[in-house]
């Protein structure tokens, strides 16, 4: 039994030092690790430019009449806004869409000669990043989200 104790204690060194080695040191620990890329900021839209009608506001409720399977996803589409900007239906694969967010191309809030393209009839390039999700992008550089609405929706009256 004497002959053990020492050859555990020599058996518990080793075993301690090898699992040493395998934790990072101080100066490890501290090293930079590269930064994931940022996700595209999606910040809110105001009601002037994406609100939908809340009950008892003059409105319309319209469903969609565009053909199903239109869209093909990464690929761009032009497309003009209607009258009213974004607060018209953007009608597009058998689906009515609905502005979410939106930001100034740089990650910041719309400027308002951004905010004056989205109020009116202006051309513009949508590309759908997912089967319910498309990106609308205007001449100055406005990123709009849009979202797939399912059914007929309501809208401002617009003039």
């Amino acid at each position: 039994m004497d002959r053990l104790v020492p050859a555990s204690f020599l058996l518990v060194a080793i075993l301690v030092a090898g699992c040493g080695s395998a934790v990072p040191s101080s100066s490890a620990a501290t090293t930079p690790q590269p930064t994931p890329p940022l996700q595209p900021t999606l910040l809110p839209l105001s009601a002037e430019v994406a609100g939908i009608p809340d009950p008892g506001d003059p409105s319309v409720v319209l469903a969609p009449q565009s053909p199903a399977g239109e869209l093909e996803l990464g690929v761009e589409r032009n497309l003009v806004l209607g009258h009213c900007g974004l607060i018209s239906p953007i009608d597009m694969d058998g689906s009515l869409w609905d502005p979410i967010g939106g930001q100034d191309g740089n990650g910041g809030t719309l400027t308002e000669d951004q905010l004056g393209e989205l109020i009116s009839a202006t051309p513009v390039v949508v590309v759908p990043t997912d089967p319910n999700t498309a990106e609308l992008r205007t001449p100055l550089g406005a990123l709009i989200t849009l979202a797939r609405h399912e059914g007929p929706r309501p809208y401002f009256l617009c003039d």
